[in-house]
C-alpha cells in the first residue's frame, strides 16, 4: 500500500468527518433534496450522480461544500448520491476553489466533471469499508491521476 501524506490539519476536521462517518447508516432514506439546483446525470458504479449547484449549496447547506461530496462526507447527501457541482467558486477570500481558471465562476469542463466523479467515488468506496476521510481522500486522488482526464487536478482553463 502507498505511503500517503500526513494530514496536517487540525485534529477538529478528523473527529467531524468520524462522526459523520459513525451517523452514515442512521439516515432517514426517505429524506430527499431536491430543486433546480439539483439535476440527475446517471448512474456509475452503483451511484447517482447528480450535477449541482455549489454555490446554492454553500448558501444554503454548507459553507465547506468543494467540488463534489457523497454521503460519507456531508450529512445532508444520501448515501447512494454523488454531487458535482457545475462550476468553479470564487465567492469570498476564504470561499474558492483554488483551480487555476480562466475566469471565476466559470462552469467545469466534461473532464473535470468526470475527474471529479471518479475521485468521488473511488472515496466513497473507500470509506464504505472504513477507511477514514484523509486515507480515502488520497486514494481518490491516486484513482483520479490513473484516469488521466486530467494533467493537473487545479487546472481547468478553457482554451
Amino acid at each position: 500500500m502507498p505511503k500517503f501524506k500526513k494530514d496536517m490539519r487540525d485534529k477538529l476536521w478528523h473527529e467531524l468527518e468520524l462522526e459523520i462517518q459513525r451517523r452514515k447508516n442512521k439516515k432517514d432514506r426517505s429524506f430527499k433534496l431536491c430543486g433546480k439546483w439539483k439535476r440527475f446525470l446517471r448512474i456509475q458504479d452503483g451511484l447517482k450522480v447528480y450535477a449541482v449547484d455549489g454555490k446554492w449549496i454553500r448558501n444554503n447547506l454548507s459553507v465547506i461544500f468543494g467540488h463534489g461530496g457523497h454521503g460519507y462526507v456531508h450529512e445532508f447527501i444520501p448515501k447512494n448520491e454523488i454531487w458535482v457541482s457545475t462550476h468553479h467558486y470564487h465567492e469570498s477570500s476564504w470561499s474558492k476553489c483554488g483551480c487555476d481558471v480562466s475566469k471565476g465562476g466559470q462552469k467545469v469542463s466534461e473532464n473535470y466533471f468526470d475527474s471529479t466523479t471518479i475521485h468521488e467515488i473511488a472515496e466513497f468506496k473507500a470509506m464504505r469499508t472504513g477507511k477514514s476521510y484523509w486515507e480515502s481522500h488520497q486514494i481518490a486522488l491516486q484513482k483520479e491521476e490513473e484516469a488521466g482526464l486530467l494533467k493537473n487536478p487545479y487546472y481547468d482553463k478553457l482554451d
